[in-house]
C-alpha cells in the first residue's frame, strides 16, 4: 500500500494477489469520495520480485522497480531489471486502455546487475524535456550512476553522472554507502557515520556537501521524503507547506540539517 497527496486530497493505493500470482488487483481509496474502488485492469509485476517498498509516483502513474537478484534464465524477458509502471486513476474516470507498461534501465545499467554488490533505485526527478519524470540511480562497485528517463514510450535514459565513490572528495577512508536517494536535484547519501550530498544538476554539479553526522547503526540507512506529505489528521487539517514556507528566514543548512536528522531516527 503507498500514499499519494495533492494541495486537497490523498488517496491510498493497495495492491494484493493470490497464490503468488504475478498479476495483482489494485484498490483506491480516495479522501473526496469516502470509498474505496477496484480498478478495472489489475497489475502485471512480471516474473521478479519489485521492491513495493519504494515506489514512485510521477504524472499520476505509479513505478516500481524489480530487484537485481538473479533467479530466471537468460532468455527471459525479465532476466535483467526492469521498472513496472500503472496509470493511478479515479473510479468511473478510468480508461480502459490503462494497462502496466514494461520500461526497460538503461543498457549500461543493465551490465553486472547481477552483482552483490549492485543496488539500483528509481526516484521523482522532476521536469525533463517539458514534463515531469523519473531518474535511477545505480551503485555497483562503490560507482555511483545516474540516468534520467527522457520518453516513455521507447524507454530511453540519458546518464547525468559516473562517479567513484572515492572520486567523491569524502575526507572518510575507505567510505561504505549505507543508503542512498535523490531529493531536490542532489544524491543525498549515506556512510556509516555520515549524511551527504552530491549535485547532480549545472547550479552544484558534482559538488559534495557534509549535512550531518548519523548514528544508525544498521547494515542499510533508508530515506523517507516526507515534506510533500507529513500533516497533521484529522477534518480541516493543512499541509505543512505553509510551515515550511514560514520557515524561509532560516538559514538553509540549518533547516537541511534538522530535515535530514529527523529521517534518520524515524526511519
Amino acid at each position: 500500500m503507498t500514499l499519494e497527496c495533492d494541495s486537497d486530497d490523498y488517496r491510498l493505493i493497495l495492491f494484493d494477489n493470490e497464490d503468488w500470482s504475478s498479476h495483482f488487483d489494485c484498490h483506491v481509496y480516495s479522501h473526496k469520495q469516502g470509498a474505496w474502488s477496484l480498478r478495472k485492469n489489475r497489475f502485471f509485476a512480471g516474473s521478479s520480485n519489485l521492491k513495493f517498498d519504494m515506489p514512485v509516483i510521477c504524472n499520476g502513474v505509479i513505478h516500481f522497480i524489480s530487484d537485481c537478484y538473479s533467479y530466471l534464465t537468460e532468455d527471459s524477458t525479465y532476466f535483467r531489471p526492469y521498472i513496472m509502471s500503472y496509470e493511478i486513476t479515479n473510479g468511473d474516470d478510468e480508461d480502459e486502455s490503462v494497462e502496466t507498461k514494461f520500461l526497460r534501465v538503461p543498457k549500461e545499467a543493465r551490465r553486472g546487475s547481477h552483482d552483490d554488490s549492485c543496488h539500483m533505485n528509481i526516484f521523482k526527478w522532476g521536469e525533463a524535456a517539458g514534463y515531469q519524470t523519473i531518474c535511477l540511480v545505480r551503485l555497483r562497485k562503490r560507482v555511483f550512476m545516474v540516468w534520467i528517463l527522457t520518453n516513455y514510450k521507447s524507454s530511453s535514459w540519458r546518464r547525468i553522472m559516473k562517479v567513484r565513490v572515492k572520486g567523491m572528495g569524502l575526507v572518510e577512508q575507505n567510505p561504505v554507502i549505507k543508503g542512498f536517494t535523490v531529493l531536490n536535484g542532489d544524491l543525498v547519501f549515506a556512510t556509516k557515520k555520515k549524511v551527504y550530498t552530491y549535485g547532480l544538476t549545472s547550479e552544484k554539479y558534482m559538488v559534495l556537501s557534509k549535512i550531518c553526522d548519523h548514528g544508525c547503526d544498521f547494515r542499510f540507512v533508508r530515506f523517507v521524503l516526507y515534506s510533500d506529505i507529513l500533516r497533521p489528521c484529522g477534518i480541516g487539517a493543512k499541509s505543512l507547506r505553509l510551515y515550511l514556507q514560514l520557515r524561509k528566514h532560516d538559514k538553509p543548512e540549518k533547516l537541511e540539517l534538522d530535515t535530514l536528522n529527523y529521517l534518520i531516527r524515524f526511519t
